[in-house]
């Protein structure tokens, strides 16, 4: 899976509801995830073969032209947005210290789709 991959895997997951954790897989070196209850790793299958990794469920219905989304799914929203700046912060403490020219380009390209992911969810 090339870098690219993974962090469209990591954004997928973080749009749906993920919860990327400050730890890190052991096999992969990628950030664990929580979701649906379970912290995992979302890039390299942690689980048996028969028991694949879960796929992010589909998006929500848009809302109708010129109604609001629901308080709730402000509120979601507003948690995503949350996660995600945490997170980007997360990665750039990792950029700072990290020695590894091609692991800081990974980095901070996940630090780039996150600021877009925030700004999508902005603009909703």
């Amino acid at each position: 899976m090339t870098a690219d991959q993974a962090d469209e895997v990591m954004a997928e997951y973080l749009l749906k509801g993920g919860k990327m954790l400050a730890k890190s897989c052991k096999v992969c070196g990628y950030p664990l995830f929580e979701y649906k209850g379970e912290t995992q790793c979302v890039i390299c299958p942690r689980v048996a073969p028969e028991e694949p990794l879960p796929e992010p469920e589909p998006p929500a219905p848009a809302p109708e032209p010129g109604r609001a989304p629901a308080p709730a799914s402000r509120e979601v929203q507003g948690e995503a947005a949350a996660e995600i700046e945490r997170t980007i912060v997360h990665l750039c403490e990792r950029i700072r210290t990290d020695q590894r020219p091609d692991e800081c380009l990974t980095l901070m390209k996940a630090v780039e789709r996150g600021a877009r992911a925030l700004a999508r969810l902005g603009q909703r």
